[in-house]
């Protein structure tokens, strides 16, 4: 009997180490871009022991929960775009052939006028307040902070604290007295700009990587239920010198690495990067420390320095 137990221990040990073998090498090539090789000093269960200690396993949760899968923020063209890419080429196949047919010379410079026309990049200018009418504010306390504060009156905010971009899929925010997700509001309603700034909660959550994916993946999401909107990208705002300094996981230093990867989604086009930190709340790479009562919140007077700030960096199109 005592053998019994003992070789169903030792294949539950060797039946759980191959499967968290099996899971470190999906988290090594999904999250770690395969740098950490396997090798005889390095098995795939040292993968999946680094993967618990980054809370990966809360990425993937969430992943699964929202129903998401990775892809490239440059979507799949619609229907419609496909229809029109067709007819643009067969109108410009039919002006060769004629001319062709009419022993005339081609010149390539004479159908530009026929090709799709590239949007130019834009700069920011200075809006007046009514600029946030048609705006919706998507984010976590810092955006509940702005909502309460900054003196914006009709944008639209969906916010909520701790709110974090594994949030977007789920019932989380109140919307006309019902229980609603971001994604389903964006559904349902069109908006002429979003703001959306999360990422400080993420901090301890999975890797930096883990978390752009699915940032990543929530514009391209946005983008396609709101295709005539400016899309807002803000850096999160650092913290205190001091908090920085004592917290682990949620530094400035992790939030810079964040923002950074935040800005490379932007294109200057339709979606655009704003980086608070460039205001008059930060100072020498930090959140100064006067304006802040908890070292990571600012206090509600200053708020409206961070409207004033985003109203510098409007987009206006002709």
């Amino acid at each position: 009997m005592e053998n019994k137990k003992s070789y169903a221990l030792l294949i539950l040990i060797i039946f759980s180490a191959f499967l968290f073998s099996i899971l470190g090498q999906y988290w090594n090539s999904q999250y770690y871009q395969n740098d950490a090789a396997s090798t005889s000093s390095s098995p795939p269960l040292v993968s999946a022991m680094r993967g618990f200690h980054d809370k990966l396993y809360f990425a993937d949760i969430s992943s699964f929960q929202a129903g998401y899968a990775i892809n490239n923020l440059s979507t799949a063209p619609t229907k419609k775009q496909k229809e029109i890419a067709v007819q643009t080429e067969d109108t410009i196949l039919c002006k060769i052939a004629s001319e062709l047919s009419k022993g005339e010379s081609i010149s390539v410079s004479s159908y530009i006028d026929d090709l799709p026309i590239q949007p130019d990049t834009l700069d920011f200018t200075t809006a007046t307040e009514d600029y946030f009418d048609d705006a919706c504010f998507i984010g976590d306390s810092r955006t509940v902070g702005i909502s309460e504060y900054s003196g914006i009156e009709n944008a639209t905010f969906l916010c909520k604290t701790s709110l974090s971009i594994y949030d977007y899929n789920k019932p989380k925010i109140t919307y006309e007295d019902k229980k609603m997700s971001i994604h389903d509001i964006l559904a349902e309603k069109q908006f002429a700009k979003i703001y959306l700034m999360v990422g400080i909660n993420e901090c301890g959550i999975g890797t930096a990587e883990s978390f752009y994916e699915r940032y990543r993946d929530v514009v391209a999401d946005i983008r396609s239920l709101q295709p005539e909107a400016l899309i807002f990208l803000q850096g999160n705002l650092l913290i205190t010198e001091s908090k920085s300094e004592e917290s682990e996981d949620i530094t400035n230093e992790n939030i810079l690495i964040r923002n950074k990867l935040i800005a490379s989604l932007a294109n200057q086009k339709d979606i655009f990067y704003i980086d608070i930190n460039d205001s008059s709340l930060c100072a020498d790479g930090a959140l100064v420390s006067d304006y802040t009562w908890d070292q990571v919140h600012i206090k509600a007077q200053y708020y409206p320095l961070w409207k004033d700030f985003l109203l510098q960096h409007a987009i206006i199109k002709n």
